[in-house]
């Protein structure tokens, strides 16, 4: 009686550890050697996540492609505008260059005349004295003439600066595959093994 009644806990305790899925060991020796048998318990093994090493890096590149994008559409804002600045700097240098051209041409003929009156003077003078005159006159002439364009230089003021041209963005690139034969593992956690009670 006590023999059936010691198989028949064993199997309950062997059916209630396959319920709840744990393995049991059981040692079921004669009770002379061993006075009672002891059931150990082992925790399951858990089986390691499978870890994709391309989906880190591809959601890396689809957050940079969005990123892109957004710089995309700022810099054709941006793009627009220079266009607009650009063409009216062209304008404003254009009639900068222009009006500095007429100072400079008119600087150039009050010198020209200048000469000519002193070449003619220096011809017509008999004298030391009406050729210092002369120089004089001729000097006297070019300083003005200078006055008169550098007076105009600066009320000309400043030259237009170019505006600066936006950077294009640059696109992301396209992570390598990495097979994922070849991705780091990870390590399984050891499990606690049970030892029966002497």
């Amino acid at each position: 009686m006590f023999q059936v009644t010691k198989k028949a806990a064993f199997a309950g305790v062997l059916s209630a550890a396959l319920v709840l899925g744990v393995s049991v060991s059981a040692y079921a020796t004669d009770s002379s050697t061993n006075p009672s048998p002891v059931a150990t318990l082992s925790t399951p093994k858990v089986k390691a996540p499978k870890v994709n090493p391309n989906q880190a890096a591809m959601d890396a590149f689809h957050a940079a492609q969005e990123a892109f994008k957004a710089s995309q559409d700022q810099f054709k804002a941006a793009k627009g505008s220079f266009d607009s600045a650009l063409q009216s700097f062209k304008t404003a240098n254009q009639a900068y260059e222009a009006a500095k051209r007429v100072i400079g041409e008119t600087f150039k003929t009050a010198v020209k005349d200048a000469n000519t009156a002193y070449a003619s003077a220096v011809a017509a003078a008999t004298t030391d004295a009406d050729k210092a005159a002369a120089l004089a006159a001729r000097k006297a002439a070019v300083a003005s003439a200078a006055a008169v364009r550098d007076a105009a230089i600066t009320a000309l003021g400043v030259a237009p600066s170019k505006p600066v041209a936006p950077v294009r963005p640059v696109p992301p690139t396209k992570p390598e595959r990495i097979e994922p034969t070849h991705a780091p593992k990870i390590a399984p956690t050891a499990t606690p093994t049970a030892t029966p009670a002497a």
